[in-house]
C-alpha cells in the first residue's frame, strides 16, 4: 500500500474521471509503482497511439 499516494484517493479520481480511463494495479508495490512492469505498459501505450 501505498503510504504517500493512498489508493483510496487514486480510486476516487479515477471513478470521478468519466472519459475513457485504464487502471492497472501493483499489488506488491508501495509508491515506487510497478517499475519494469509498468515501464512495459508505457510502451504497449505508446504503441497503440502512434
Amino acid at each position: 500500500m501505498d503510504q504517500v499516494c493512498p489508493p483510496s484517493t487514486v480510486y476516487a479520481a479515477y471513478n470521478h474521471w468519466a472519459g475513457e480511463k485504464d487502471i492497472k494495479i501493483y499489488t506488491y508495490n508501495g509508491h515506487e509503482g510497478g517499475q519494469s512492469f509498468h515501464d512495459l505498459e508505457k510502451l504497449k501505450f505508446l504503441k497503440n497511439i502512434w
